[in-house]
């Protein structure tokens, strides 16, 4: 009987000592994973990688009102405007040093655009389907970027007066995302923008130079 009793005690013993080694087992495991975890990130960020919301597969989601001014004989011509982006991130990061970035494509709608000018002040709306991003995806706060784009803009009268109500915006810029949050960020671009109605109308002085800005909230998802 004191056998089957001390043989018994030994069991439960050996019971009770394996139970407690499974959790500190358990929890030195999960430590190793989060110390490997922060090493592997640490090991991508130095060979080159982004700690940017702005990666492939990565959405575009902004809001943003600008305004500019022409040059030369449209000096006095002015622009208001406000609208909506959207983009989406096509690549993964490429090349290095400072030219490290990715490729976005984005489109932009203006239901508010106005043309302050000489003669007749001209409202409308203007669509930008094609924009092509480059992304700088440096660390910090900071991603500048730069984009080529081009768009339309259609108006209740003729932009310059005496030409066409129908014009093309080619243009190009560079801005940056300023990132208040990981995945939200105020967004500003300064850019050129060529006013032109291509010949479609007798009239084509255009506005050939105007310098634009753009101030706005972007969200990254």
């Amino acid at each position: 009987m004191r056998k089957i009793f001390a043989a018994t005690f030994v069991v439960a013993w050996a019971i009770c000592v394996h139970a407690q080694t499974i959790p500190q087992a358990n929890a030195i495991d999960s430590a190793n994973a989060q110390q490997d975890s922060s090493k592997d990130q640490k090991e991508k960020t130095a060979a080159g990688g982004s700690d940017t919301p702005l990666h492939e597969g990565a959405s575009e989601f902004g809001a943003f009102v600008g305004g500019g001014n022409g040059f030369g004989k449209r000096s006095a011509t002015h622009f208001f405007y406000g609208g909506g982006r959207w983009g989406k991130v096509l690549t993964d990061d490429v090349l290095g040093g400072w030219l490290r970035g990715n490729f976005e494509y984005a489109l932009e709608v203006m239901p508010v655009y106005s043309v302050f000018q000489e003669g007749e002040n001209a409202f409308g709306a203007s669509f930008t389907p094609v924009i092509l991003k480059w992304n700088f995806v440096h660390h910090g706060k900071v991603k500048p970027f730069a984009a080529i784009a081009g768009g339309i803009l259609i108006t209740n009268h003729d932009v310059p007066t005496n030409t066409n109500n129908l014009n093309f915006t080619p243009q190009g810029g560079f801005g940056v995302h300023y990132l208040t949050a990981p995945n939200r960020a105020i967004t500003g671009e300064i850019k050129y923008v060529h006013v032109s109605n291509a010949s479609l109308a007798n009239q084509n002085s255009g506005i050939n130079a105007s310098i634009q800005f753009t101030i706005g909230y972007t969200w990254f998802k």
